[in-house]
């Protein structure tokens, strides 16, 4: 299955959305920022997919700081559980994973028909998961934080070539 159309919204999901669905939302807009009119034409949002998901939890201090060093500021993100906040799914028209695992869960929620679920390596032809660096020790963050941006440097190219 592909999808070729334009998206219009765009949901993020990790496990927690505390660290890489939120590094991925915060990074795409200001990566899109830097296209004039894009901000405003694809709507980014970010959510958790785990049975542990909570709503309101902040964002890792880890992830505050590594985007801080982007030149983004969180100071006020919110995690949202997606089994609580539905209307996000509703509203999105492509869904990017951190992992095979989460696709799955998606997938299996009513609001995901007909949408489309990738993993965010798969929609920019990779394979893989982008891991949680939770557990990972003092280089996990910045690693995982340099997958994402590389992976969303490759998909602002086909958002940008998507819509010529």
């Amino acid at each position: 299955m592909s999808y070729n159309k334009q998206p219009q919204s765009i949901l993020f999901i990790c496990d927690a959305n505390t660290c890489r669905s939120p590094m991925a939302e915060a990074m795409l807009r200001k990566m899109l920022a830097d296209f004039e009119g894009k901000p405003s034409q694809i709507r980014i949002s970010s959510a958790a997919i785990a049975p542990r998901a909570r709503d309101g939890s902040d964002i890792t201090l880890d992830v505050k700081w590594l985007l801080k060093e982007e030149g983004i500021y969180v100071e006020n993100f919110r995690s949202r559980d997606l089994k609580r906040h539905g209307e996000l799914l509703e509203e999105a028209d492509l869904v990017l994973t951190m992992s095979q695992e989460q696709k799955g869960r998606v997938l299996q929620l009513a609001e995901a028909d007909g949408k489309g679920v990738y993993t965010l390596k798969e929609y920019i032809g990779e394979e893989g998961d982008i891991s949680d660096p939770f557990h990972g020790g003092d280089e996990a963050y910045p690693e995982c934080r340099d997958e994402i941006k590389r992976c969303l440097q490759k998909l602002v190219i086909r958002l940008v070539r998507g819509s010529d």
